[in-house]
Parts: structure tokens; C-alpha cells; sequence
């Protein structure tokens, strides 16, 4: 079987189309760092219903489990640019009309909603799409490095410089915040236009994209991620964090803002948001070093150990600055995991098969946000903010203990030692 990076566009490969792409997830990511932190602040000055407020992470996360397996579909049939140039328009005009009803003062709670939910959805078939173009613009011998670099600019972004930004935004006006986040998007479809050469996924000779069905080509998918033992685990592990993780973005709003316990304001909690992005940055950077000194296994398992932190602190103490310490390791473990994640999938998944295992992926590590959201909200409003953490918590410890057991260094070594062998890797049999 022939790997496709070999007779695909010529001119998709390249340092330029990479800088291009670098670039755009500069940008979008800056946009999604506003967006994410103001969208919660919109709600919390329509309702003090903790419920309500978390729905705002449920709509804007449960296209992560309506559509990551058709995007990942999707991604291997048409050309994958020109499906993130789409996807980043659409939300550059979700955010102006939202925008627009902020400042006019007619944007209800469902509107707030439903503004959140097509945003994720523009954000699924993007993100999605966009990890099957890295494998497209970078050569394999530097695939780990290009992927720390994408995280790092990812995590500054998203987590960094745009939650503080959001914060001062939205601290002059929440219109001027959401209105600031259209025109990141606007921006990176600029960035994006830089790009040259086509890029439709590979398919099997012989193969057409209509031949196949939509179910069948998620089938195929799916039996290829479940014959994949070791991304197979770490793919439920990453389920089981995105839910800890939406659980804790869902709340920790209600949670820091004045009247929360932390007494923050809205720039002050922009900050406390930014030190994840701080941490995300040292995590990245770290982790390719890391992996080479003391395995996957043991990054990985730090990496989940920092979550846990970053979950259980909100739950034992009201000090901000322990938080925000807490914060940034949990921010830092992120970071390394998806690295070193990232890098593993790269080498081992083959370019034919990288959108429908994208769309499995994402759906696994990202459709469970919504239901982590959902039982935030449910627990807030019922029981207490802060027993959402301490329910996060411990359900990380548990997943780290399960997974210290069930993947072995040796497996790891075993994954890398296959993916270095072939110019296109086969699934494990299972």
C-alpha cells in the first residue's frame, strides 16, 4: 500500500504552506480564547442559575458529539482546506450577529445558545479537518516537532494571551469582546488564503469518495481505532479528562466572579484562565524532550496527575493564588499530553485513514464535554459548585491508576518501533 504523502500535490509539502497554517492557528485559536471566555460572561449577566450558566459549555461542546464522526467523513472527502476556509467564515458571522444583539440589547438567553451551538459545530468540521492537514505540509522526521509547535502557539492563544484579552474586552463591553472574536476569524481565512496545492485526502486505488457511504466510511473508522490498542486506551483516557475538563469550564465561572467564593472580576479571571495558557506553553515545549528522556507512558501519566490538581484545588480552597499555581500545572500537563499524543497519532495513522480517525478521536476526547458540562450544571445547581470538582478529581485519579495498569512502556515502544518501519503504518491486530 502506497503512502499518500508521496503522490499527493507536491506543493502541499512545504515550509511556507506550514507557516501559513502555523499562522492560521494563531490566530483562530486567539479568536477562540476571546470567544470561550466571554460567551460564560454573556450568560452570567442574563442569569445567576448555575445550570444555565454551564448550558453555555454544553451547546457551545455538543457538536463535539453530534458531528466529529461525519467531519472526520467529511475531511477525507473533500479538500480539506477549503473546508477550514468555510468553517472559519461561518463563525466570523455567527460573532458579528451575536454581537450586534449584545449591543442592541435584544440577544435573549436562547439566542446566547443557540450562538454557542453553531459556533461549536463550525469549530468540530474546522478542528477536525485541520489535524488531517498537518501530516499533509510537514514531512514525517519532523512531524513531533511541527505538532509541539502547533500545541504551543495553540495553548498561548487560546489559553494564554486571549482569556486575558477576552477579560479586558468584555470589561469595556461584552459586544466589543464578541465583535473582536469575529474579526480574529476574519483575519486567520486571510492567513489561510496563503496556502497552496489541493488537499483531498488519500483514498485506496480504485476507491471514490461517492462509492462509499457515509456509514460505512465511519465503520471503517471506528474498527480501525478499536484494532489500535495503545491510541485506543488513550483515547478513552482523553474522554474521561475532556469531561473533568468541561465539568471544571462549565462552573469555575460561577465559582471565581464576584460573588463567588474567589471574589474575581472579569479581568481578573481572564487571568487566572491565561495561567492554563502559560502552563499549556511550558507543558508543550517540554514534552518532544521529555518523551525522548522518559517515555510516553510517563509523560502521559504526569500529564494526567497535573489534571487532577488543577481540578481538586477549587475543591479544598478558595486562596486565588493557589488556584491559579494549580491552574497553570493543569494547563502544563495539557499541554505535554497533547503533544504527546498528537505526535504518536501522526506517525502511526495513515493519510487515507486520518479524517475518519480524526473524527473518532475528536469524538471520544471531545464528544464527552458536553456530558461533562451537562452533569456540572446538573451537580452545581443540586448539590454544590464544589462538589463538581471533587467529583473531577477523582474520577482523574482513577483513570490515571487504570491506565498506569493497562499500557506499558513496552507497548509504546513497540507502536513507535512499528510507525518507524513502514512509510505508512498498519493497525495493530487486535
Amino acid at each position: 500500500m502506497q503512502s499518500d504523502i508521496q503522490v499527493r500535490d507536491s506543493r502541499t509539502v512545504g515550509a511556507r504552506n506550514f507557516r501559513a497554517l502555523w499562522a492560521g492557528v494563531a490566530v483562530t485559536n486567539l479568536a477562540d480564547g476571546v470567544v470561550k471566555l466571554t460567551l460564560p460572561l454573556v450568560a452570567v449577566s442574563m442569569t445567576d442559575s448555575p445550570a444555565l450558566v454551564a448550558g453555555i459549555t454544553l451547546a457551545n461542546t455538543l457538536p463535539w458529539l453530534l458531528f466529529a464522526l461525519p467531519a472526520g467523513v467529511l475531511a477525507d472527502r473533500i479538500d480539506r482546506l477549503r473546508l477550514i476556509k468555510m468553517m472559519t467564515g461561518a463563525r466570523a458571522l455567527v460573532l458579528a450577529v451575536l454581537a450586534g444583539g449584545v449591543l442592541a440589547d435584544r440577544l435573549s438567553l436562547a439566542g446566547l445558545y443557540a450562538g454557542a451551538l453553531l459556533l461549536g459545530t463550525a469549530e468540530v468540521f474546522a478542528d477536525t479537518t485541520r489535524m488531517s492537514v498537518v501530516p499533509m505540509v510537514v514531512p514525517r522526521g519532523r512531524m513531533e516537532s511541527a505538532f509541539a509547535k502547533l500545541t504551543a502557539t495553540e495553548t498561548v492563544a487560546n489559553e494564554f494571551i486571549g482569556p486575558p484579552l477576552g477579560g479586558l474586552l468584555a470589561a469595556a463591553g461584552l459586544a466589543a469582546a464578541l465583535g473582536a472574536g469575529g474579526v480574529g476569524y476574519a483575519a486567520a481565512l486571510l492567513v489561510l488564503a496563503i496556502m497552496t496545492g489541493h488537499y483531498r485526502g488519500g483514498r485506496r486505488p480504485g476507491s471514490a469518495p461517492g462509492a462509499v457511504s457515509l456509514r460505512a466510511d465511519i465503520s471503517a473508522g471506528i474498527r480501525y481505532v478499536w484494532r489500535e490498542r495503545v491510541l485506543r486506551t488513550l483515547l478513552l483516557v482523553a474522554g474521561a479528562a475532556s469531561a473533568c475538563w468541561a465539568a471544571w469550564m462549565a462552573v469555575i465561572v460561577v465559582h471565581a466572579v464576584t460573588p463567588g467564593p474567589l471574589g474575581l472580576s472579569r479581568s481578573e479571571y481572564g487571568l487566572l484562565i491565561g495561567a492554563l495558557g502559560v502552563g499549556g506553553v511550558l507543558g508543550a515545549s517540554a514534552a518532544p524532550a521529555l518523551t525522548r528522556r522518559l517515555g510516553r507512558q510517563v509523560v502521559l501519566a504526569t500529564s494526567m496527575a497535573c489534571f487532577a490538581l488543577l481540578l481538586a484545588a477549587p475543591a479544598i480552597s478558595s486562596s486565588p493564588w493557589l488556584i491559579a499555581v494549580t491552574t497553570l500545572l493543569g494547563g502544563a500537563g495539557s499541554g505535554a499530553w497533547n503533544v504527546t499524543y498528537s505526535s504518536l497519532r501522526a506517525l502511526v495513522v495513515p493519510d487515507e485513514m486520518m479524517g475518519r480517525y480524526s473524527g473518532v478521536s475528536r469524538l471520544a476526547s471531545w464528544g464527552s464535554m458536553p456530558l461533562g458540562a451537562l452533569v456540572a450544571g446538573l451537580t452545581a445547581e443540586l448539590i454544590s459548585v464544589r462538589a463538581v470538582f471533587w467529583g473531577g478529581a477523582a474520577l482523574c485519579v482513577l483513570v490515571l491508576a487504570v491506565t498506569m495498569r493497562t499500557v506499558t512502556s513496552a507497548e509504546f515502544r513497540q507502536v513507535e518501533a512499528r510507525a518507524s518501519a513502514s512509510p505508512e503504518p498498519e493497525p495493530a491486530q487486535p
